[in-house]
């Protein structure tokens, strides 16, 4: 019985769509092609990608992608075929760009934002702190969704080994933010009015002398200095996180997880999909990419294939080398099958999306599209 397309129900229904799961699974390439076959049928459609490769924007023509969407010219998709009915525009993540325009919308003053944009300690954390990325993704769909230009949004989230790293990403920062801990030894540099404190702290004062020796005081007056002008921008950071997280949790989004059929990342498709359950986001759909097809019924027909093949006059050392080559083919069908069979234990079929092996990569239109045609009309055809 013909059952509804996961994929297709999704982009029907939902407004935000974010594609995760292992690295190197084809994570951007399907948010690209969804994001694609989205606009085709008549959506104004933005996809966001983390992956600062060039070969997205390259695929859609685009000489390159910046932290705000760039539409994709229509000419691109006649001169490929395509008949566009929608819109289909493009960025790419800018990590230090987004924390400072954050920066910028949560400071008491323009002033205060200025400081703290130009303070050595941020220009250092701004790009490179564990956590600043997945937050600024976050921050940056939130962003667009708000703006209300978008019928749809597609995201690729960060590649990372901790799952959810970029759904606790902006909790995390806050704390780092308002370590007490941190805070407490950065004291005797804190400045206050128009003076340094001066407090009576024997520890904090006998370790910050240890790390003055060692990263110098100009780097401990820098970081005392971005923490004093963070003060009063808390509750902002805060509020917009709780924001993120209900959105993320709402009927408007829908988690599509990309796996392969390589045991680690089943393993963490796996993982991703119980995550995504305990912590109550609605997923979708698993898009399981680069499924080698079968061949034959796995009988081993061996010796009557030779004996045909040299029959027909074929040299049996080449013949021999050839079967070879087919049964190393179906073994790796067969460790892929046995992963399949695992991850269907933990998500039902019904909501797989199988994509096969293709040889031609995305590098253009013409690459996307026969993405998008696998995502939207394929089947897992495995009872």
């Amino acid at each position: 019985m013909s059952r509804v397309n996961p994929i297709s129900e999704i982009v029907a229904r939902k407004e935000i769509v974010v594609c995760a799961g292992a690295g190197g699974v084809g994570k951007t390439t399907t948010a690209a092609a969804l994001a694609l076959q989205a606009a085709l049928d008549g959506k104004k459609t933005a996809v966001l990608t983390i992956d600062p490769a060039k070969r997205l924007a390259s695929s859609l023509g685009l000489k390159e992608l910046t932290n705000e969407p760039s539409k994709v010219n229509k000419r691109k998709f006649t001169s490929a075929g395509l008949e566009m009915k929608g819109e289909l525009w493009a960025a790419m993540l800018d990590t230090k760009t987004t924390f400072d325009e954050v920066v910028t919308r949560y400071a008491p003053s323009p002033a205060q934002a200025q400081r703290i944009i130009e303070n050595r300690f941020y220009k250092n954390i701004s790009s490179t702190l564990s956590g600043t990325q997945e937050y600024m993704a976050m921050e940056k769909l939130y962003e667009l969704h708000a703006d209300g230009a978008y019928d749809l949004i597609v995201i690729d989230t960060p590649p990372t080994r901790n799952a959810l790293d970029f759904l606790d990403a902006p909790r995390r920062l806050t704390d780092f933010f308002e370590s007490r801990v941190l805070r407490w030894f950065l004291m005797p540099y804190m400045k206050t009015g128009g003076g340094i404190f001066k407090v009576a702290n024997v520890a904090a004062t006998t370790f910050l002398r240890v790390v003055k020796r060692i990263v110098g005081s100009d780097v401990l007056q820098d970081t005392a200095e971005f923490f004093s002008n963070l003060e009063g921008m808390y509750d902002g950071f805060k509020e917009r996180a709780r924001e993120v997280a209900h959105l993320l949790q709402s009927d408007a989004t829908s988690f599509v997880i990309v796996t392969s059929p390589a045991e680690d990342s089943v393993t963490e498709a796996m993982f991703f999909a119980a995550r995504l359950n305990e912590a109550g986001l609605p997923f979708g759909a698993l898009v399981v990419n680069r499924v080698h097809p079968k061949i034959g019924d796995g009988v081993d027909v061996r010796p009557s294939k030779l004996t045909k093949l040299e029959k027909q006059g074929g040299r049996a050392q080449f013949l021999a080398k050839l079967i070879d080559n087919e049964e190393a083919f179906m073994r790796v069908v067969r460790l892929e099958e046995k992963n399949l069979d695992a991850l269907a234990r933990k998500v039902p079929r019904h909501r797989w999306v199988r994509i096969p092996y293709l040889e031609q990569e995305a590098i253009d239109f013409g690459g996307l599209s026969l993405i998008a045609d696998q995502l939207f009309e394929a089947r897992d055809k495995i009872s």
